[in-house]
């Protein structure tokens, strides 16, 4: 089995009593297309900033090609 390309574990953030991701667990494999679905207010929005280093999560980790990614701001995680 290949290492996942994009992985998160245990990702959670919050926003007062809200829980917009709450222990997420995602592995997304090289050639795998996902989709994030969801009614408005259910964290899709929040999960993306925290994928792409926008906001940082309250916990947990996001890793990229197994390389902990979590506290690296956005623009350090695109290529130069």
């Amino acid at each position: 089995m290949s290492q996942a390309l994009l992985e998160t574990r245990h990702l959670m953030k919050a926003f007062g009593g809200i829980r917009a991701t709450d222990d997420l667990n995602l592995q997304v494999l090289p050639g795998e297309l996902h989709a994030i679905i969801g009614p408005n207010g259910a964290g899709k929005t929040t999960l993306i900033t925290q994928l792409c280093g926008t906001q940082f999560p309250d916990s947990g980790q996001v890793l990229f090609k197994g390389q902990d990614i979590t506290r690296v701001p956005a623009h350090a995680r695109a290529p130069g």
